[in-house]
């Protein structure tokens, strides 16, 4: 497994086990969360920590499973399913994670809506 690949592997099992700092611990301070559909983006440590508190609070059996994983150079593409949203179900989404260094730098979503 590649380092991105590691990291993107260790933050999808910190997301599944929502466990905050452990999610946390895989971006990097600057991280940013930049979605393709216009939705609000998120900037930083603090606002990663409110948005996905806040989101396993409202789905507290969330999880990601992940269908098909690309690796190309530091960034990793998975399909994700969400499973047990509080909304209901999802389509699946595509997720590109940038890495830098040992950390994820930079998310984008992009959604069957998009």
């Amino acid at each position: 497994m590649t380092a991105p690949e590691a990291i993107v592997q260790a933050q999808v099992e910190a997301y599944n086990a929502q466990d905050i700092d452990a999610f946390l611990a895989c971006y990097h301070p600057d991280c940013e969360f930049v979605p393709w559909n216009g939705e609000e983006e998120l900037r930083g440590l603090a606002a990663f920590r409110e948005a996905y508190s806040q989101l396993w609070r409202r789905s507290p059996r969330l999880q990601a499973r992940i269908l098909q994983r690309m690796v190309v150079g530091r960034h990793v593409i998975d399909l994700e399913h969400l499973l047990h949203h509080v909304d209901g179900p999802r389509d699946p989404i595509a997720v590109v994670y940038e890495t830098e260094g040992a950390c994820i730098r930079r998310v984008h979503v992009i959604s069957h809506q998009d």
